[in-house]
């Protein structure tokens, strides 16, 4: 059931956006009832955070390569694509509506749900001394995925393999312990 809800919630966010995405219509699109919607998420909101990190985080460290540097741009290279896929702007659209109510969770909630799965690249580029024990990983995947969420949706510039290759190299100089001055 949960991918169906997932599922439901994906495609009408890309058809619809946020008013779209109402239980009734959720419900309906899933095949389940309102009321098994209510008991299993507290609001809309939290449906739809987990349906987009579900669809947007799908492997996204899935094959560590053993270097963080290939994993980055391996991760950047996923998100470039769902920024280019119909979902982008519909995920964009979701989030400005997000900053709307400043006393929701609902921004950090998307954050966080995206920080866990990057997890897994950060601890296995800490042990192997890729990046320092104490790296603000956070600040590090916000350098490194704002420029993508910029130049696609401000400068309305293409997301390329070489701009992703610019902004790989420009974090892992700043970041990674052995390019560290």
């Amino acid at each position: 059931m949960t991918e169906r809800v997932r599922h439901a919630v994906i495609e009408l966010a890309i058809e619809g956006g946020f008013p779209a995405c109402t239980f009734a219509n959720i419900a309906e699109r899933a095949g389940v009832q309102r009321s098994t919607l209510y008991r299993r998420f507290p609001d809309r909101w939290t449906t739809i955070i987990d349906a987009i990190v579900a669809k947007t985080g799908d492997d996204v460290v899935a094959d560590l390569s053993g270097s963080f540097e290939r994993d980055l741009r391996s991760v950047l290279r996923k998100l470039a694509d769902a920024l280019d896929s119909p979902l982008g702007p519909a995920v964009m659209a979701i989030a400005a509506r997000m900053q709307a109510d400043p006393n929701a969770d609902y921004p950090r909630d998307y954050f966080d749900g995206r920080m866990a799965q990057l997890e897994p690249m950060f601890a296995a580029a800490i042990a192997r001394g890729d990046l320092p024990d104490d790296i603000d990983r956070e600040e590090l995947f916000t350098s490194a995925a704002g420029p993508l969420w910029f130049r696609k949706f401000i400068s309305a510039r293409p997301l390329d393999n070489a701009f992703i290759d610019r902004i790989v190299e420009n974090v892992c100089w700043l970041y990674c312990s052995g390019c560290r001055a």
